[in-house]
């Protein structure tokens, strides 16, 4: 893994985590966008909509990663952003392939 170094707040990588995920069909529905804006600070989920936009999906998975790695998140912590990521998702009533796949390499990431 490239080093990176974070200095964001919990809100900050948690709000990233949730656009990531919200993106991972390409669309960010109105009740996703909803349940975001639901949790978050309008002007921070603006600073993270940018910073993702400027992010490949490489540099958002090393961001996840380094973050998690740096901030020694426990199971407990992981588990709660897991079903989170699945408030997002269930929040359209829709749960597509490209959310499930993404899902399950959250998971999975989660576990290493």
């Amino acid at each position: 893994m490239e080093a990176v170094n974070l200095t964001w707040s919990y809100d900050h990588f948690k709000t990233y985590l949730l656009i990531f995920a919200a993106e991972s069909n390409q669309v960010i529905t109105v009740e996703e966008k909803d349940y975001i804006e639901s949790q978050f600070d309008i002007l921070l989920i603006k600073t993270v909509q940018k910073e993702i936009n400027r992010d490949n999906d490489f540099q958002r998975i090393q961001k996840i990663m380094a973050y998690i790695e740096q901030n020694n998140l426990s199971k407990t912590d992981l588990d709660e952003l897991l079903q989170e990521i699945n408030a997002v998702y269930q929040s359209d009533g829709k749960y597509d392939m490209n959310e499930k796949g993404v899902f399950q390499f959250l998971e999975k990431l989660f576990k290493m």
